[in-house]
C-alpha cells in the first residue's frame, strides 16, 4: 500500500482523511502491523482504481529486481539468483 500512495503523491494524512481513518492506521497498515476490513481494503482499491490483489496479498510482493534477476537468467538458462 506504501508503493501506492507514495507514487500517487500522496502523504499518510492525505489518504487517511480520504478513507476516513486516521494516519496512524495508515502506518500500520503500510507495515502490516494492521489488517484492513474488508470494507476498508476496498476502499483503499478505489482510491487506487486497482483491483485488491494489486493493493494486498497474504505473501509480500516479490521486488521488481529479483524478478528481473529470475527473468535473466531464465534467458540465459542459467540458475537465478535470490
Amino acid at each position: 500500500m506504501r508503493v501506492l500512495r507514495v507514487e500517487a503523491g500522496m502523504s499518510r494524512a492525505e489518504l487517511a482523511a480520504l478513507l476516513g481513518v486516521n494516519p496512524q492506521t495508515v502506518g500500520a497498515l503500510e507495515r502490516g502491523d494492521h489488517y484492513p476490513s474488508l470494507d476498508l481494503a476496498m476502499s483503499v482499491c478505489e482510491v487506487f482504481d486497482v483491483p485488491i490483489e494489486a493493493a494486498f496479498a497474504r505473501r509480500p510482493f516479490e521486488s521488481i529486481a529479483a524478478g528481473y534477476r529470475r527473468a535473466g537468467a531464465s534467458a540465459n538458462g542459467e540458475e537465478a539468483l535470490a
